[in-house]
């Protein structure tokens, strides 16, 4: 098999794996108040169905070098996809408070584990397409939470129980895990030992932990949206189909963000697209906070747009840092690190907020605010300094 023919494949298995990324997520949000009633959970609580996962993410992305010595990359994505359909499968039981959470947990660590290691190989494997490669693998994980958000309700009114629609989503993981084992194998070419990474230790470099801050504050206002705009809209008087919708359509923007996003990066300096995007997700915040019901759909599509556009590009700014892929690789996973833990805190702040306040305003004007500031922070990421930055981290003595 041609080298060509296997990396075509190799593109449609990970667009598979990218779906299994966000229905955990995703899929609760429309099912949230009979979650609560079911379980007795506080919103506060509640809102760890989303915070846990992410920070699972965040602390596995962290660990990912460490698993890395122990696990191959084939190997870290199969054992990743055997714990998110068991997460998912764990909801098939009562709606008990501890066994969502622990399905929750379960989850995050397997799709932390895979978002750490997706990235370095398709540095390697795709190079000079890594932008356009990274935004199909970032519109694939948007489009697999607009499913989980969308399908859910439906599953619940056809399902013998409803909290059996969400074990459903262990199905895409399932066979997610048939094409890797079928395919990842042989796609995968081990990195060359010439290529191993430089021990840079990356904890001292306070580029790194910008680019996590920034990461972090980006999906802060995504996991936020995941857990608490449908409940928002079902206070407003919708239904919870109507809502999940809503948060479909958000997640359809950000597919059509991520996808549409880096291939109008033609340009090293990604600060002007990555502006635009977070215009727009002001935009978005703005129209949710003072006219959430005169234009709910524009509202969803022009935030899920901008959402749907940092990530990738996020991602891609991460990585052109070096043009090493294996240490490239370990700059993204610690971001991601960084950045999910500090992304997961959102949902639990959101449910503090809604829990003092009585309504979720206080939350969507506390995101709008951290755009404001991601965009100011964006103008820090010139290309030209780069290399000065990283190369006064590597003169501290720390190879």
């Amino acid at each position: 098999m041609s080298l060509k023919i296997k990396n075509g494949l190799m593109l449609l298995v990970l667009v598979l794996v990218g779906l299994n990324m966000r229905p955990l997520l995703t899929s609760v949000g429309p099912l949230l108040p009979q979650l609560r009633d079911a379980s007795g959970m506080s919103f506060a609580l509640a809102s760890l169905l989303t915070a846990l996962p992410v920070v699972a993410m965040g602390i596995m992305a962290l660990a990912g070098e460490w698993l890395s010595h122990h696990l191959n990359e084939h190997k870290t994505v199969a054992l990743s996809l055997v714990t998110i359909a068991a997460g998912a499968l764990l909801r098939e039981l009562a709606p008990h408070s501890t066994l969502l959470l622990s399905s929750a947990l379960i989850g995050g660590i397997g799709i932390g584990l895979i978002q750490a290691t997706i990235p370095g190989i398709i540095k390697r494997l795709f190079g000079h397409s890594t932008p356009a490669v990274m935004g199909l693998w970032s519109a694939a994980l948007m489009g697999g939470g607009g499913l989980g958000a969308a399908a859910t309700p439906w599953l619940a009114q056809h399902s013998e129980v409803w909290f059996h629609a969400l074990a459903w989503w262990s199905l895409p993981a399932i066979l997610a895990l048939i094409g890797w084992m079928v395919i990842g194998q042989s796609a995968i070419r081990p990195p060359s030992k010439a290529l191993s990474a430089p021990r840079v230790r990356l904890h001292v470099s306070p580029r790194v932990w910008l680019l996590g801050l920034y990461f972090g504050l980006i999906n802060g206002g995504y996991t936020s949206l995941v857990a608490w705009l449908p409940p928002y809209y079902m206070q407003l008087g919708s239904t919870p189909q109507s809502s999940g919708s809503l948060l479909a359509l958000l997640t359809l923007g950000q597919t059509a963000g991520a996808l549409l996003t880096p291939m109008l990066a033609r340009h090293q300096d990604r600060r002007r697209l990555l502006l635009i995007a977070l215009m727009m997700q002001l935009v978005g915040f703005c129209g949710f906070i003072w006219l959430p019901q005169q234009l709910p759909v524009g509202w969803a599509l022009i935030c899920g747009v901008g959402l749907g556009g940092t990530f990738p590009l996020s991602l891609v700014l991460a990585l052109e840092h070096s043009s090493h892929a294996p240490l490239a690789a370990r700059l993204v996973a610690f971001m991601q690190g960084i950045g999910f833990i500090i992304a997961g805190v959102s949902p639990y702040l959101s449910g503090f907020l809604r829990s003092a306040t009585g309504d979720y305003l206080a939350d969507w004007i506390f995101h709008a605010a951290c755009v404001a500031g991601l965009m100011l922070l964006t103008l820090r990421f010139a290309p030209s300094r780069y290399p000065s930055e990283w190369q006064a981290a590597s003169h501290q003595k720390i190879i």
